[in-house]
């Protein structure tokens, strides 16, 4: 049955009645909107080096042919280094995980470095890598190893001796300072290592930030409409607002743990602290127009006092951003640089054909050649652009 043949006048009414109901939350919402409108900053541009880096998208990274699927764990910065370089296969056990946290020849360096500094075995970072080589749930697990593997080309960014920033310098996430990837009891250590890195390279006059991007989050979904309505970045000049924890709690409608940040984490019987977040809220609009797009962002908790510069510097590099405007260039250029193209794609299935022709008879090889090259999805050949 199609909308036009129900009774319009009485969806109407349901309609209007349904959000009657719903109507004290929007209200609510809007409060919270003019709390923030109050509260709302300037900013001005502070020229600095953005360091960004990404890691090649999820419909990117999988290379495909079946029944193998394997997928392609890589990461590169803005400034065109590749930062960390895996191969995983989809059926991989746990076991064959911890290796790239070992030395040895599937060694990821970053990911090598940080369990040894944290003094944590690879496995003990996560709950959800429990799930690996365990059939269809080894997906979740994939993605779990993808963002430890990120947080360690940030931690080996920061901590690593041998890489000197200068001057100013922001590092760039593109997402938010906080993950359910790492246990509750293990993040602590690492926000702890990351902060006494910051402080190092301080002591060599060095300013070095630590800031994340979201192109959305739960935050801005919920509070969007009444911020609007209340005209809150209505403003012909760019602008910040923090967000204050309670707001940020609201807006959630499931479980809150990486909400809690260092300051009011709970400790379990150990004595050790427990929460999975080091980052403080803010909306930002980088643009000068009212209508301009308002980004959640992360500040390293406890560089909370210097927002204004590093949101300013963080500005700068958003000035200069494409194809997306007011975004971070430097996300945008590490986007760019770690994308596969098809004909790349296309490289490494030849890559994982060589890898099974190793196994096969002459024979089996030729069968195998044919079906790779010869075999065509011939219902698609319509849909084909000329």
């Amino acid at each position: 049955m199609t909308l036009a043949n129900l009774d319009i006048e009485e969806l109407r009414r349901k309609v209007t009645s349904a959000y009657e109901n719903d109507r004290p939350l929007l209200e609510k919402f809007r409060d919270y909107a003019r709390q923030l409108k109050d509260n709302i900053r300037p900013l001005r541009p502070y020229s600095v080096n953005a360091v960004s880096f990404v890691s090649t998208d999820g419909g990117d990274n999988r290379i495909a042919f079946d029944p193998a699927l394997i997928e392609l764990v890589r990461i590169v910065d803005s400034r065109g280094n590749q930062c960390a370089l895996d191969v995983v296969a989809s059926s991989a056990s746990l076991d064959e995980l911890q290796k790239r946290a070992e030395d040895g020849p599937c060694c990821v360096t970053p990911l090598h470095r940080m369990c040894a500094d944290l003094q944590v075995n690879f496995k003990d970072l996560s709950y959800l890598l429990k799930t690996m080589g365990q059939g269809g749930k080894s997906t979740a697990a994939l993605r779990c190893y993808r963002d430890i593997v990120e947080w360690a080309v940030l931690y080996d960014m920061i901590c690593n001796p041998q890489l000197q920033w200068g001057g100013d310098t922001i590092l760039v996430r593109d997402g938010l300072l906080r993950t359910k990837s790492f246990r509750r009891d293990v993040f602590p250590r690492l926000r702890e290592r990351i902060k006494a890195g910051i402080e190092a390279h301080a002591r060599r006059n060095v300013n070095l930030s630590l800031v994340a991007v979201a192109k959305q989050s739960a935050v801005l979904s919920r509070l969007a409409v009444a911020l609007e309505l209340e005209g809150t970045f209505h403003r012909p000049y760019p602008c910040y607002v923090k967000v204050p924890p309670e707001i940020e709690a609201d807006c959630y409608n499931y479980e809150r743990t990486w909400l809690v940040k260092y300051d009011d984490a709970i400790t379990n019987d150990d004595g050790e602290l427990l929460f999975q977040n080091m980052g403080s809220l803010y909306l930002v609009k980088f643009g000068d127009q009212p209508m301009d797009p308002v980004w959640p962002v992360d500040i390293a908790d406890w560089q909370d006092r210097d927002a204004s510069r590093i949101l300013g510097q963080l500005m700068y590099d958003a000035q200069f951003g494409f194809p997306i405007p007011d975004y971070p260039m430097c996300i945008q250029k590490a986007h760019d640089l770690a994308q596969i193209s098809p004909l790349e794609v296309g490289l490494l299935q030849d890559l994982v054909i060589e890898g099974i022709n190793k196994d096969l008879s002459q024979q089996e090889s030729e069968r195998l050649l044919r079906f790779r090259y010869l075999s065509q999805n011939i219902s698609a050949w319509r849909y084909m652009e000329g």
